[in-house]
């Protein structure tokens, strides 16, 4: 029984230092692309962003090493496991929400529909019974060029966010159109809207953090839009809702 309970210890370790071997490698990553870049402005950014991340990543670390050494001097008390799997599964989110972030601008375009992706990200989107569904999407939205996963997490992060807007239900309206030669995605809420001390930070990675959150997802979804040379806005309201558009080109014919 006692080598079962060192052997989870070590499994645990294990763990921990695979996270802070994710971690340094994101680490070199990051300032092995500041160097490649000659303006200072996005040094000054990654150096925020690192900072940020660090900061982050301490806390459920920490938790991970008390627990260990609490876990160390009581053999076989297990309470601390909740503890530990939390803050691992706190710490590799928060990992892999930061590479998505920071790798947006990477994209391998492919012929797409707009229309088709949308609708399987508000296929795979968990929306409670209190929210009622209204779509709009144009037909003629013709295929373009996109990376088909990234562009879906872009609307699954602001399907996301739109539902998290209304914790006591409301309405959800998707819509597509074509507006000269641009793609738009229209998603509006009747939530709570986007406080205006937020507003222009709404998109800047660890700007704002909503509880649970890393304040990384509409900023990873704003590097990748803008890599397909697209745009992405919103519009918001307190207490009435916010509708966020994203403006995607049409890609011209081979």
């Amino acid at each position: 029984m006692r080598e079962n309970k060192q052997d989870s210890i070590e499994e645990l370790r294990k763990a921990l230092v695979e996270s802070e071997r994710r971690y340094k490698e994101l680490l070199v990553d990051v300032d092995g692309r500041a160097r490649e870049m000659a303006k200072v402005e996005f040094q000054a950014e990654l150096t925020r962003l690192s900072t940020e991340l660090a900061h982050d990543l301490r806390s459920p670390l920490q938790t991970i090493t008390n627990s260990l050494f609490l876990m160390e001097r009581k053999p076989g008390d297990t309470t601390y496991y909740p503890k530990i799997g939390e803050a691992l599964n706190q710490a590799t989110s928060l990992l892999d929400s930061f590479r998505e972030y920071y790798r947006g601008y990477e994209i391998t375009p492919m012929p797409g529909n707009i229309n088709k992706l949308l609708t399987k990200a508000l296929e795979d989107s968990q929306l409670p019974q209190t929210i009622k569904i209204s779509i709009d999407l144009d037909q003629g939205v013709p295929e373009t060029k996109i990376d088909l996963n990234k562009i879906k997490r872009v609307f699954t992060i602001i399907i996301k966010n739109a539902v998290e807007a209304m914790p006591s239900g409301g309405n959800l309206a998707i819509m597509t159109r074509i507006e000269g030669d641009k793609i738009l995605t229209s998603v509006r809420d009747t939530g709570i809207g986007i406080p205006e001390t937020v507003r222009e930070k709404i998109f800047v990675a660890f700007g704002t953090k909503k509880r649970g959150g890393f304040g990384l997802g509409l900023a990873a979804a704003k590097r990748i839009v803008e890599a397909h040379g697209g745009d992405i806005s919103f519009e918001s309201q307190l207490e009435k809702g916010t509708t966020f558009t994203v403006a995607m080109p049409v890609s011209k014919r081979d």
